[in-house]
């Protein structure tokens, strides 16, 4: 897979995509990034990428030229996602889906966003939760570290089938040494080497978690569970 990744601070990146998962991933020719400077697309000797918005507002807002220009670089034509406050949320089934692309182009926002006719040549347009960071360059990591798993190759598959949100379930409580930590005791069930109810034991805990932490998944999770 190709991930092509469009912002104004690429070395931003640098640090993350150079260590664990990720880093495999490129090593192993599993994934390819690229970064593209939407600052060298600039306007004029000063290569200016953002200018005041139309019909007055604080902040500046990123020109469609310098991002379009950068888009069009590449080839073939990759499945474009644009990251804006705006868009749909990020979830699961999103990282899933972006996995299964060969070529992806990402675009991250800055300041007070991308102009909005940049929107008619994405495919996806993407928020990571409801709150407002400075830009799109940590959703972009987001994004890229999440579909890397999806990966064939970058994990050991059984490594994804009791994580959370798979099955519409939250991942159950997780323990290891020591069994006893300052009085709080690892559940005797996991000590108990039934594998059966180990596992009822675990489904249980997961659906506990899910009204606890996220009850707006509740009734998904046992909708896909009683099927």
């Amino acid at each position: 897979m190709k991930i092509s990744i469009l912002t104004l601070f690429p070395e931003i990146f640098e640090s993350v995509f150079s260590k664990s998962i990720i880093k495999r991933a490129l090593d192993n020719k599993i994934l390819q990034v690229k970064l593209i400077n939407i600052r060298d697309f600039g306007i004029g000797k000063h290569r200016q990428v953002d200018d005041n918005p139309y019909g007055g507002g604080k902040g500046m807002v990123l020109m469609p030229q310098p991002v379009l220009s950068a888009l069009n670089l590449i080839k073939p034509k990759p499945y474009t996602i644009l990251l804006s406050a705006s868009g749909r949320k990020y979830s699961h089934v999103f990282a899933k889906k972006f996995a299964r692309k060969k070529n992806l182009a990402i675009i991250c926002g800055r300041y007070e966003g991308v102009d909005s006719r940049v929107e008619k040549y994405t495919d996806e347009i993407i928020t990571v939760g409801d709150y407002i960071l400075t830009g799109g360059e940590i959703p972009a990591m987001i994004l890229v570290d999440s579909i890397t798993r999806f990966l064939p190759g970058s994990l050991n598959p059984k490594s994804l089938v009791d994580e959370s949100f798979e099955k519409g379930l939250l991942e159950y409580p997780q323990y290891t040494r020591p069994q006893d930590y300052k009085g709080l005791k690892v559940p005797s069930i996991l000590l108990s080497g039934n594998h059966k109810q180990i596992r009822a034991w675990r489904k249980k805990q997961s659906l506990k978690r899910i009204k606890k932490f996220r009850p707006d998944l509740l009734i998904e999770s046992i909708t896909q569970n009683e099927k």
